[in-house]
């Protein structure tokens, strides 16, 4: 037989034990929809995840590669690697004040049939340097 406080004692450790291991699931299950996980240009080649469905595409923006489709067009192109693989990327629409070539950049968006990455959303990366504009200065 167990004397009472002994048992009292492992009734103290199980329920510690059960709080803390419900307190990880749930803190996992909130970090779980809300974290935003991006596919590279050798991920998406390989085959081995779903493209079919909106996704994120992440990587640096290629040397050379950024074109405007059109004089009027707010259509633009550019090739994402992630330096072994490419892909290329269509966007219209108003590109973020930090996209530049040889920059980081994560597209949200589907692949078209002809494996080109078409863009709904545009996000650009900076490095640990960044220095924000001053917009105005009334000095």
């Amino acid at each position: 037989m167990i004397r009472q406080n002994r048992a009292n004692k492992i009734y103290l450790i199980l329920f510690s034990f059960i709080s803390i291991a419900l307190i990880i699931y749930f803190v996992i299950k909130a970090l779980e929809k809300n974290i935003d996980l991006y596919l590279t240009p050798t991920q998406i080649i390989s085959g081995d995840y779903n493209t079919l469905t909106k996704f994120n595409l992440g990587g640096m923006v290629e040397d050379g590669s950024f074109q405007e489709v059109g004089a009027n067009s707010p259509t633009v192109t550019f090739t994402v690697t992630d330096f072994s693989n490419s892909i290329n990327v269509i966007y219209s629409g108003v590109l973020p004040n930090l996209f530049k070539e040889n920059s980081g950049v994560v597209a949200t968006g589907y692949l078209n049939e002809n494996n080109e990455f078409e863009a709904i959303e545009i996000l650009a990366k900076h490095d640990e340097n960044y220095m924000p504009i001053e917009l105005y200065n009334d000095d």
